[in-house]
């Protein structure tokens, strides 16, 4: 990310500043710390919901690392392609920011509507990810959906929890490797149920769409 930041220039060729650079890493930071944490939470609500997915996601530990499970290397991550998928499936159910708002800056038409400059457009990546016409059974968590070319019917913008385009967020490498990290160690340690069935609805009230009441139920595996 900072090697990206040092390449980067604006449009009239100027690079940044190391102040610039500097506050951008710090926003970074902040900013992935609530989204990461709830992408983290619903990622475990999803994966104790369906306890096939998670043996076979504490299965891949074991053929990917080892049996022994030693410490997970960085270079091992991009392996964990069953735990990319869920993490990418829990990104299209729950994407962690609900509306994304741009500027246009000259006259657009977009489907007959005529969008005058200054006038602000708002982006759903929770609509969009569930558009029936874009994805099959869209409202399940299934995760080998992404072994498809094109699970999204081929539409551009159907996927879009990160953003898209030039402002597309910069954090989200950093995002998949933070949040594979936390649950390689989580499932190598523990087994996740639902307390009761219990699955928590969305909480609307907040900028980052938390689960609401959190609790989940664990034990520590027997290896």
């Amino acid at each position: 990310m900072l090697q990206t930041l040092l390449d980067a220039s604006y449009k009239d060729g100027r690079p940044l500043t190391d102040d610039e650079i500097a506050g951008m890493l710090i926003g970074l930071l902040l900013a992935g710390q609530h989204t990461s944490s709830t992408t983290s939470a619903w990622l475990g609500f999803f994966i104790a919901r369906d306890k096939a997915v998670q043996e076979r996601c504490f299965a891949e530990q074991k053929a990917v690392c080892g049996d022994d499970l030693p410490p997970l290397t960085y270079d091992q991550l991009k392996d964990l392609n069953l735990l990319d998928r869920c993490l990418k499936e829990t990104l299209r159910l729950r994407p962690p920011i609900m509306t994304m708002m741009r500027m246009a800056r000259t006259p657009q038409t977009v489907a007959g509507y005529n969008i005058p400059p200054g006038h602000q457009v708002c982006v759903s990546p929770t609509v969009n990810h569930r558009l029936r016409d874009s994805w099959n059974n869209a409202l399940d968590f299934k995760p080998d959906r992404y072994l498809q070319d094109n699970p999204a019917a081929r539409e551009k913008f159907a996927y879009v929890p990160f953003g898209a385009g030039r402002h597309r967020c910069i954090g989200e490498n950093f995002a998949y490797v933070q949040i594979k990290t936390i649950w390689s160690t989580l499932l190598r340690l523990y087994e996740f149920d639902l307390v009761n069935g219990y699955f928590p609805t969305i909480n609307y009230t907040t900028m980052i769409h938390t689960p609401n009441n959190p609790i989940i139920r664990y034990k520590r595996r027997s290896l």
